[in-house]
């Protein structure tokens, strides 16, 4: 299952800055987003975003499960995808990503990453691994919607920065359209040409 480029950039992109990040009306954030929470307390981001994509739970899981082939599927943007290690259902993959919105010096992000994978519980948790930029931990919640015919999508973030650009505008911009930009290429990946219209209350 292809799986979006976004996913292994989150943590290279969300620290890194760049430029013109805070242009949401060209990144749809209204249809990708259906609710959202972005606060910084210190030196930390917590993020909170949920989505409703039309696929069932296993499908969109599996979409986001498969780190290790993200340049088979985005080779301009990922340059390098290798599953280092793994046991169970821990992965721990290295992702070389180039991004040219990003400022010279930061345009190629080096990331090793650890997932892990709940697939009862339709979860993934990743952190970063030594990551230069910022102390990342994520977790991806599906639950099921419109009956099991759609999927909930939770994200919730934690970023530390390490010394990352100091601009809060620019880092929360990055936060946001990185993972716009990870669910329209998880729609796409499922033959979706966008993700479903947000929910109503009480449904």
């Amino acid at each position: 299952m292809k799986l979006a480029y976004a996913l292994l950039l989150t943590m290279a992109v969300a620290f890194a800055g760049c430029g013109g990040c805070n242009r949401a009306e060209n990144i749809g954030t209204s249809k990708e987003i259906a609710s959202e929470s972005m606060e910084k307390t210190g030196d930390t981001w917590h993020v909170k975003f949920q989505t409703k994509i039309d696929a069932p739970p296993d499908k969109v899981f599996d979409a986001f499960s498969q780190p290790e082939r993200s340049h088979e599927f985005a080779p301009d943007n990922v340059m390098k995808s290798e599953l280092v290690s793994q046991s169970g259902n821990t992965k721990v993959v290295d992702i070389v990503g180039k991004l040219d919105v990003l400022p010279p010096g930061f345009k190629v992000q080096d990331l090793r990453t650890e997932f892990t994978l709940y697939p009862d519980q339709k979860r993934i948790t990743s952190k970063s691994i030594d990551f230069k930029l910022a102390d990342i931990a994520s977790e991806y919640k599906f639950e099921p919607a419109d009956g099991g015919k759609a999927t909930m999508v939770t994200f919730t973030q934690t970023s530390k920065d390490k010394g990352g650009l100091p601009v809060e505008s620019l880092q929360k911009g990055a936060l946001k359209e990185t993972y716009v930009r990870q669910i329209q290429m998880v729609n796409k990946a499922l033959g979706l040409s966008q993700p479903a219209a947000a929910p109503q209350a009480g449904g």
